[in-house]
């Protein structure tokens, strides 16, 4: 009789200790405050070299590929170019935009504070340091 008291606190217990993981509030990226500068060198480059060239052997947005026709963005000027002529925001702002690719050997999608700093980039003037 002991031992199935014991098994059944026990279950008693154990599934109490389980949790659905649905109900879970997963903490979001912080929100930048717009005081925040955010420059190129120590801010744009991590971000582009993350999910635009330099990872996995990738080579796109490099002006020695022969991909470097679509923007080399390991310059300042070749990144502000992009967003002067309004390819930043459609291609990356913009949901429905398809950067990065979803082919891409880096990862397919911006993390939401990465989207931030650009966009905070891009409202301060893009400014290249």
């Amino acid at each position: 009789m002991k031992f199935y008291i014991f098994l059944f606190l026990s279950l008693a217990i154990f599934s109490r200790c389980s949790s659905d993981k649905s109900d879970m509030v997963l903490p979001s990226d912080p929100v930048l405050n717009d005081s925040v500068v955010v420059t190129f060198s120590k801010d744009i480059v991590p971000i582009m070299e993350t999910y635009c060239y330099g990872t996995g052997g990738q080579n796109c947005h490099v002006s020695q590929s022969n991909q470097g026709a679509s923007g080399d963005f390991t310059t300042c000027i070749g990144l502000v170019d992009k967003v002067n002529n309004g390819s930043m925001e459609t291609r990356v702002f913009d949901p429905e935009g398809d950067m990065p690719p979803s082919y891409s050997l880096s990862p397919t999608e911006l993390t939401d504070s990465a989207l931030q700093i650009l966009k905070l980039w891009v409202n301060q003037g893009t400014s290249c340091d």
